[in-house]
């Protein structure tokens, strides 16, 4: 099994990427992670598989947009605008526009902003929070169905391994793309080789 095995030592050696925070030296499966690596692209590619089926089906992208937007702003509490755009990683113009749309359907509020009265914040209204709900429910009974047959132990386990693979995730992308860009690594793409 050593010789599957690679050392991944500090910053600066050949096993890590420029930019990647301080580490502890470790051992990792080249095999297992490949599988998990190919299994995530797998992933990725039924997703939007799914949501491309849904958007010919639908016509349009309203209901993604609502439900980020409306459940950022749920887990937030009231905020500017400016601050959404920057939470949902979208120009200021774009959220403007879609949050207009969401005040005027009775799904956001504006309310004065306590601390620049010249301000407002946004604030999900009862209707919103309706629409999340029902939203909620609808990805419950889906992911309920495609978890059938798992036992308890199971669901455990892989709640919790995701949820550890997830900040990892999250950790290393954020830390490859603050640093300079290694030559021919993957630092500006996502696991399918597209740009992020």
């Amino acid at each position: 099994m050593a010789d599957r095995a690679q050392v991944i030592a500090e910053p600066g050696s050949a096993a890590s990427p420029p930019g990647a925070p301080p580490n502890r030296t470790h051992v990792t499966d080249d095999a297992g992670v490949a599988i998990v690596a190919d299994s995530v692209v797998d992933l990725l590619r039924t997703v939007r598989r799914a949501k491309a089926q849904l958007l010919a089906a639908t016509g349009n992208e309203v209901e993604s947009v609502t439900q980020i937007l409306l459940r950022t702003v749920a887990a937030e509490g009231p905020m500017r605008a400016s601050a959404l755009a920057a939470s949902v990683h979208s120009d200021l113009s774009t959220v403007s526009r879609q949050t207009t749309a969401l005040v005027a359907d009775g799904l956001l509020e504006r309310r004065a902003d306590p601390v620049d009265g010249r301000a407002s914040l946004l604030a999900v209204t009862e209707a919103g929070q309706a629409v999340i709900a029902e939203h909620a429910q609808a990805r419950a009974a889906f992911f309920a169905q495609v978890l059938a047959g798992w036992d308890p132990r199971e669901l455990g386990e892989f709640a919790r391994l995701l949820q550890r693979f997830t900040t990892a995730y999250d950790q290393t992308h954020t830390a490859w793309m603050g640093g300079p860009a290694p030559r021919h690594s993957p630092r500006s793409t996502d696991p399918e080789g597209t740009t992020v």
